[in-house]
């Protein structure tokens, strides 16, 4: 009998070595094989990766069957496998697809509760079984892509903001320029490491129950993200948050479709933060690349429309108003989020893995009053 024959694409060089040598241990008996993008029955795609999301078009219009590699929690592709990759994840999912598996997207991982996003540590080096992406990157958005982003040349360092809270909180103002707005703690400085140090329940009028479980980086309350708005505009910090127990948690985590990871609510955090205003440190007669395509919320549409814009290169503010028919604010917090969660840089800066004591930092830089 003929194997199925799988292609996976969209990985970064090294990942790939990676993936394969998982593959080769999960495919024990031999029913699949690998094969270039154009001849695979079965593509499975790194919907993380910057043109990830393209190449599902593409394979959807082509009627091929996909699986989507993630650190997130959906995919409109047939089947899902979840981040961190493993080799049990890989045999479950060749499993699903030997039994010929109902196309709903079920979670091929075997285990049940919500995986955080992490980066993979070691990587070998790349091989030529694996296909590469079907569309080149761009040069300036994918060089150096394993190298820490160097800062802004007009942007305070990350712990500026930190420096500052500790000084308004100690007295030890006047050491510090005299025209910064106080920073107000806000519900994304909470997400910060040791903020918390059990699961907790932070309940506002006009906003669901936010639950936090500091252990795993994950939040329940909401299948959507709008409905938390309320929480954002508010001074929140953790003593606010009253402890519950394991079982409420999962209580509330099973009511509301699952748990979901801190950074989407940095997410939220950053298109809320400015608006309409860029995050301070940056400036708009700078051009922004999209490094990763973004997971895309069902609430915010326009969001398509200008990461397919910046898919094409480095742009500017206007350019992106120009080129989506999105207005300049929503477009100013759009990049806001990316560059939150990491998702966008500045041109000239490399992209690094999505970290959130550095998106809190971003989201708590002092302002000029």
């Amino acid at each position: 009998m003929a194997s199925t024959t799988l292609c996976f694409t969209g990985f970064s060089r090294e990942e790939a070595a990676e993936v394969q040598r998982q593959f080769e241990q999960a495919n024990t008996d031999g029913r699949f094989a690998l094969a270039p993008e154009a001849d695979a029955d079965i593509l499975v795609i790194d919907m993380d990766s910057m043109y990830g999301h393209m190449t599902w078009l593409k394979a959807r219009g082509g009627g091929k069957k996909t699986v989507a590699v993630t650190s997130g929690e959906r995919a409109e592709t047939d089947f899902l496998l979840r981040r961190p990759l493993g080799v049990d994840g890989l045999r479950g999912l060749l499993g699903e697809l030997a039994a010929g598996a109902a196309t709903a997207a079920p979670a091929a991982t075997p285990a049940a509760a919500f995986v955080p996003p992490v980066a993979i540590a070691t990587r070998a080096a790349a091989t030529a079984a694996i296909a590469t992406p079907a569309v080149a990157a761009p040069a300036a958005a994918m060089a150096a892509p394993d190298a820490v982003p160097p800062p802004e040349a007009d942007a305070p360092a990350h712990h500026a903001s930190q420096d500052y809270i500790a000084a308004y909180t100690t007295g030890q103002m006047a050491a510090m320029p005299a025209n910064l707005v106080p920073h107000e703690s806000r519900l994304s400085d909470v997400l910060a490491r040791g903020q918390l140090d059990r699961p907790a329940r932070l309940q506002r009028s006009g906003a669901p129950a936010l639950l936090l479980d500091p252990a795993s980086q994950t939040w329940v309350g909401s299948a959507t993200l709008k409905p938390l708005l309320p929480l954002l505009s508010l001074p929140v910090t953790a003593a606010d948050f009253v402890p519950v127990d394991a079982a409420e948690f999962e209580a509330a985590r099973l009511a509301t479709g699952g748990a979901q990871p801190y950074l989407r609510l940095l997410w939220l955090s950053g298109l809320d933060a400015g608006r309409g205003q860029l995050l301070v440190g940056y400036s708009a007669a700078k051009k922004f690349v999209l490094t990763k395509w973004p997971q895309i919320e069902r609430e915010y549409p326009k969001h398509f429309r200008l990461a397919t814009v910046m898919m094409k290169g480095p742009a500017l503010v206007r350019e992106l108003v120009d080129g989506s028919g999105v207005a300049e604010a929503d477009v100013v917090d759009f990049i806001n989020a990316g560059l939150v969660t990491g998702a966008i840089v500045a041109e000239g800066a490399a992209a690094g893995p999505p970290d959130i004591e550095r998106a809190v930092s971003l989201l708590a830089r002092p302002r000029a009053g």
